[in-house]
């Protein structure tokens, strides 16, 4: 599994310091966000940046950045990011050099060539617990696909990494997908193979998530061949067009978050339109059925 933006391993820490051996003018890309981006600073030094361009690869999922993240613009001459959304969130606090550099997603050796030849519709929702669940919002992903096959016209599939970062919140999800007909849960890592053996068994992948920098695993779904319900807007909306996209229309409302590196920003994500996911559903599995008809 990927590891998120804003992990890093000790160990690559200690690599990174190991480089400091080597001097003389250059240019240093920095894949980590604040506050990782300034450790990794220190771990170099000074000795090892003096003469060097300090470039930042960051990604980020609302249209405001914390105080941190303002803090470390001013060690970066520029920043590398994935998307135009991010690119714009980060143009609103600096004049330094914003370039935008997507993820690389290759499309795979294997892609889907027919869509519910059973009559079943097979959805799949990707999130990492560990990654803001009210971001993230699985449990709107549950209520549009009860809206729209209450009569087990359809199955879903939620694939779920690290559970164990809320035990009771994710307690809670299993209980009412266990509840619903249809609904199952995959946790654990699993290998590139088995990806994309997961992505190819399924006909939709489903995203009504508030916000997200880029979207990586909406974009791996497409790639493989499956049609994608995704919300209408943030990092998505750079990849999301042709004939396998369906933005999900969304109101966007102020981020009341908590706790986590959200709390007390005074920014806005989106609020997808679950009734609206469920007519796209809905209209999918038609469009699929008469395909095979």
């Amino acid at each position: 599994m990927r590891m998120p933006h804003d992990f890093v391993p000790k160990d690559a820490i200690q690599s990174v310091a190991d480089v400091a051996a080597m001097r003389g003018p250059g240019t240093v890309i920095i894949h980590a966000n604040p506050p990782q981006f300034q450790l990794a600073i220190c771990a170099l030094g000074k000795e090892f940046l003096r003469h060097k361009r300090v470039v930042g690869y960051w990604s980020w999922e609302l249209e405001s950045i914390p105080p941190v993240w303002r803090h470390a613009l001013g060690y970066a001459d520029a920043v590398e990011v994935p998307s135009s959304f991010v690119a714009e969130s980060l143009r609103r606090w600096t004049e330094k050099p914003i370039t935008m550099h997507p993820h690389h997603v290759p499309f795979p050796e294997r892609s889907k060539t027919g869509y519910g030849s059973d009559g079943i519709l097979r959805c799949l929702s990707i999130f990492d617990a560990g990654s803001s669940w009210e971001r993230k919002n699985p449990a709107a992903v549950l209520d549009a696909f009860v809206k729209a096959f209450p009569h087990g016209e359809a199955e879903l599939t939620f694939k779920v990494s690290n559970e164990d970062a809320e035990p009771e919140r994710f307690a809670r999800f299993r209980a009412a997908c266990a509840a619903t007909p249809g609904v199952r849960i995959v946790t654990g890592n699993l290998r590139t193979d088995a990806m994309d053996e997961l992505y190819l068994r399924h006909d939709v992948y489903l995203s009504l998530h508030r916000s997200e920098g880029f979207g990586l695993t909406i974009l791996e779904a497409m790639r493989h061949g499956l049609h994608a319900v995704a919300t209408g807007w943030s990092g998505n909306m750079d990849f999301m067009t042709g004939k396998l996209a369906h933005p999900v229309p969304c109101t966007l409302t102020p981020v009341t978050m908590a706790s986590g590196p959200c709390k007390g920003l005074r920014a806005r994500w989106a609020e997808p339109d679950v009734a609206a996911a469920a007519d796209i559903l809905r209209e999918l599995h038609e469009e699929l059925s008469c395909a095979n008809a």
